[in-house]
């Protein structure tokens, strides 16, 4: 079993999918931890859309201008979306999150790529608001990511401790 630190290393943005299916029961660990992800103030803001209808996955796809092509290839894309009515920091408790879709797809050897929808632009709105009519999203939610799951057709080397920036790492000050 790889330990944290092994699986933050090979944890590398996945764009290119096989078409193998991934198991309803990966998917479902891969949610698992996700609902385990801290949040501001204990409030779970953070919902989670499975999709895996290839032609949602191509219409959700279009909602952003560019860096959503990961998405029409996935086998499964997992909307972000966050509750903002009471949560101030909703922000961060979905990255939180997406964190831990990224980090648990990887140790189920999973492909994974983060795809970033809050503020871009789309086609006649925000690629949050499109996909949120597609996706019957209420309106109190913002869309924050998509992160695209497949089984991965790319082979990308884990980093080295060569690759990581000590430089920016401080004690006790600046």
């Amino acid at each position: 079993m790889k330990t944290l630190l092994e699986i933050a290393k090979s944890r590398r943005s996945c764009r290119r999918y096989s078409g193998a299916k991934i198991s309803d029961e990966i998917v479902d660990e891969i949610l698992k931890i996700a609902l385990l992800a801290p949040s501001s103030w204990g409030k779970k803001p953070v919902h989670f859309i499975v999709v895996r209808d290839k032609k949602m996955l191509k219409e959700i796809s279009a909602c952003k201008r560019i860096g959503a092509g990961p998405l029409p290839t996935a086998d499964v894309a997992i909307v972000v979306a966050v509750d903002k009515s009471d949560c101030e920091l909703w922000i961060e408790d979905a990255a939180v999150a997406s964190t831990f879709i990224l980090l648990a797809a990887e140790s189920l050897e999973v492909g994974a790529c983060w795809i970033h929808i809050r503020d871009r632009a789309g086609k006649k709105f925000t690629a949050d608001e499109e996909i949120r009519q597609l996706l019957k999203i209420p309106n109190n939610f913002s869309v924050t990511n998509i992160v695209a799951l497949g089984q991965k057709n790319e082979n990308k080397s884990p980093r080295t401790e060569k690759d990581m920036h000590f430089e920016n790492i401080h004690k006790e000050n600046f």
